[in-house]
């Protein structure tokens, strides 16, 4: 940078340094500083770029005042001078002061302070006497920074002098604070400070003393620790025991050095008598305050319970698992029990709420070609497989109804013999699966039975509430695809008489079971045609329904809610009992 010296020596004439004080110079702007200093160049022995240096750092009457040795000579600092001129300037600046040194020393200094384990954003300033005691500092922080230090009178407060850079957070995580920097209370300030600090830096680190007293709340805090230390030294509880889906509480009072799992069962079949306790592999699954605990043994059991006590919350739900069985495992009383349809050993079909199914016309000449086929086939079966056979034979008979049924809607089912389905209570082959082709699930499953129409509901039951939890869709594939359903249907038949089920989730996903009444089909009578076109009528009617898009779905991913065998409710009898 260039500097008109000449113009600004001539316009800014300074009297010599013998006949100038402090009240002289003060009021000075840089131009006169510099001025100043060219008329002195000579004496100084300085050079042109000396003046220049302090020129640029806009020295004006108080910071030349201030100038040293060390500060001019400082690298890194603003200035960097070599010795002989900074020696120079400091020793004029000493001569000048000389006149009035009470002045000198009476000019304010503005200190940068940080609270210990802020970061410099958070730093303030304080302006101060240097001939001011680090007492009177401690006074002017605490009045800057009430709040951080209520409580806290300023003579505790801790000084310490660490210059660092505004830029420089990192430094201050690993700062260590000696005795040696910190600064004390009956010291001055220009002991500490005798020139004027770094600019853009932190020069005062500030510290409260380690809290002596124990507020209210900490007090609060170690009450509930003895007290829960009370708990944890007590060996027998009175837990809060719900089991799903019950929700009423009762009382069990456990040691918790002592109980077991089987204790707990114990406790589980008194009281609740579920029958899924009759399962040897039965396991107990805790929930409490929202956590899920799954205690494998006795000890995993004991270490739970302390951590309810240590919650302080003694209430916990359990949820009996059992391990998903066959399809043909399942008895009509279980599975009323298990879809809390009824809780009687013996209960009658009644207990199912009615389905209507309704009944698909079948006038037009594509459906009517379908039917003539469909009794010419079952004419031709007549002649060689006896209806009144076996499960095999009487699904020779079901097989073909199912086949025309699909080809009403051509190219848009698949029928699926003997398909594999598992689902939370039921596993296995099904004798028939019809799968939507569009979602690729399936819509319905017929069980075909000779005898026993009791255990194939049960079982029909079972696997449509399997194929329904299979079908848990994400939200982008159920806007793309409206025909997803929220139910399906099933059938079980002898061919001769046929029962059709609806298994849906209501508003709160709950499963829901309806049953028609039994439609019957009287073969080589003379109203057979009729009776066959009512039974292929109801099933084209269910396979329209499962097309339909379900208004009743959310647009988000809708979870099956498992209805798991162990979760058996007690639920008031019914009239009716199985013939």
């Amino acid at each position: 940078m260039s500097h008109n010296i000449a113009n600004t020596s001539t316009s800014t004439s300074a009297p010599t340094a013998s006949l100038l004080t402090v009240e002289e110079i003060n009021g000075w702007d840089r131009d006169r500083v510099k001025g100043f200093l060219q008329e002195k160049r000579a004496e100084l022995g300085l050079g042109g770029n000396v003046i220049n240096v302090i020129y640029d750092q806009e020295v004006s009457s108080k910071a030349f005042l201030r100038l040293n040795e060390e500060q001019l000579t400082r690298n890194p600092g603003p200035f960097r001078l070599k010795y002989g001129p900074a020696s120079a300037i400091a020793e004029l600046v000493e001569q000048i002061k000389g006149e009035q040194p009470a002045v000198a020393e009476n000019m304010s200094i503005t200190l940068f302070c940080l609270v210990k384990g802020n970061t410099t954003a958070s730093a303030f300033e304080v302006d101060i006497e240097k001939d001011k005691s680090i007492s009177k500092l401690k006074e002017a922080i605490k009045v800057k920074k009430q709040n951080d230090f209520a409580g806290v009178d300023a003579d505790k407060l801790r000084l310490w002098k660490k210059e660092i850079s505004d830029d420089q957070d990192d430094l201050l995580s690993s700062l260590t604070l000696n005795d040696g920097d910190e600064l004390l209370a009956t010291k001055k300030i220009l002991k500490y400070f005798p020139d004027s600090p770094p600019k853009e830096h932190i020069h005062v680190l500030v510290s409260s003393p380690e809290a002596t007293t124990t507020s209210s709340q900490e007090q609060e805090l170690l009450d509930q620790v003895t007290s829960l230390q009370a708990l944890l030294n007590k060996s027998t509880h009175d837990f809060d025991v719900v089991v799903h889906p019950k929700w009423k509480p009762n009382k069990w009072t456990a040691n918790i050095e002592q109980v077991t799992l089987e204790g707990l069962k114990e406790y589980i079949r008194k009281m609740y008598q579920p029958p899924a306790l009759e399962n040897d592999r039965a396991e107990l699954n805790l929930m409490n305050d929202g956590e899920k605990y799954f205690p494998h043994n006795d000890q995993d059991l004991r270490e739970m319970l302390c951590i309810f006590i240590s919650k302080n919350n003694l209430k916990f739900t359990v949820f009996i698992e059992t391990p998903s069985k066959a399809f043909s495992d399942w008895t009509f009383p279980k599975v009323c029990q298990l879809y809390e349809l009824c809780e009687s050993e013996d209960p009658s079909l009644s207990v199912f709420p009615p389905f209507t199914c309704g009944i698909k016309d079948l006038e037009d000449d594509s459906s009517q070609a379908i039917l003539k086929h469909l009794i010419a086939e079952l004419n031709a079966r007549l002649k060689s497989i006896p209806i009144s056979g076996n499960e095999a034979s009487k699904s020779q008979y079901v097989c073909f109804y199912l086949v025309a049924g699909a080809n009403l809607y051509e190219g848009k089912f698949e029928l699926r013999p003997e398909k594999n389905i598992t689902g939370p209570n039921g596993y296995g082959p099904v004798d028939f699966a019809i799968d939507l082709l569009q979602t690729a699930k399936t819509a319905g499953v017929t069980e075909v039975k000779d005898e026993d129409f009791f255990k194939g509901i049960a079982q029909n039951a079972v696997q449509l509430e399997s194929a329904l939890s299979n079908r848990k869709r994400k939200a982008s594939e159920m806007e793309e695809d409206s025909a997803f359903m929220g139910k399906v249907f099933g059938i079980v038949t002898d061919a001769e008489k046929w029962y059709f089920l609806e298994c849906s989730l209501d508003d709160q996903d709950k499963l829901r079971f309806k049953l028609s009444e039994p439609v019957v089909v009287v073969y080589k009578d003379e109203n057979m045609e009729n009776m066959v076109r009512k039974v292929l009528g109801h099933i084209a009617w269910l396979l329209e329904e499962v097309q339909k898009p379900d208004s009743a779905l959310d647009v988000k991913e809708r979870e099956i809610k498992r209805v798991r065998s162990g979760e058996l409710p007690k639920v008031p009898d019914l009239v009716g009992k199985k013939n």
